[in-house]
């Protein structure tokens, strides 16, 4: 058996602009979920698809081109964009299975090189600045705690 994975991304800027794109079906477009994507050259690393969340950091790499460019000026260097990540795995017949299950990430920021633009998101979700989960450990729900470090084995 035959498996290819191929990245959706959906980069949505502070002035409203958004870019549907896909890194495997060169120079053609994808259609999934009712949009279409079209394909734009980039590449992923980082955190893919973690079980914590908990504000992982991920790269996306772009050609130093003029889409890549204007997309990172609407968005203010990329500070105000929001990505929404789909890693499909497609088997020989070029069909995602299973379904997928969008990752969300927000910009922190991009670098710029001669040859690349560097775009770093986090993710959306953060259990730890977000309280998650919100309770708060006490002796109603704990029973008793200890005072000190001091563990005595008998």
């Amino acid at each position: 058996m035959n498996i290819q994975i191929c990245q959706l991304l959906e980069l949505k800027m502070a002035n409203g602009a958004t870019l549907l794109a896909q890194n495997f079906f060169v120079k053609q477009s994808y259609l999934f979920l009712g949009k279409t994507y079209q394909f734009v050259p980039f590449q992923i690393s980082g955190s893919l698809m973690t079980i914590g969340g908990d504000n992982e950091q991920l790269t996306v790499l772009f050609p130093n081109v003029e889409l890549a460019l204007t997309l990172l000026e609407g968005g203010d260097g990329n500070r105000n964009s929001e990505l929404i990540l789909h890693n499909l795995w497609l088997n020989s017949a070029l069909q995602p299975i299973p379904d997928p299950i969008p990752e969300f990430y927000v910009g922190q920021g991009s670098a710029f090189s001669e040859t690349t633009i560097e775009c770093r998101f986090r993710s959306a979700l953060d259990s730890v600045g977000g309280a998650f989960p919100a309770r708060i450990i006490t002796t109603e729900n704990s029973g008793l705690l200890p005072l000190s470090s001091d563990v005595a084995l008998q």
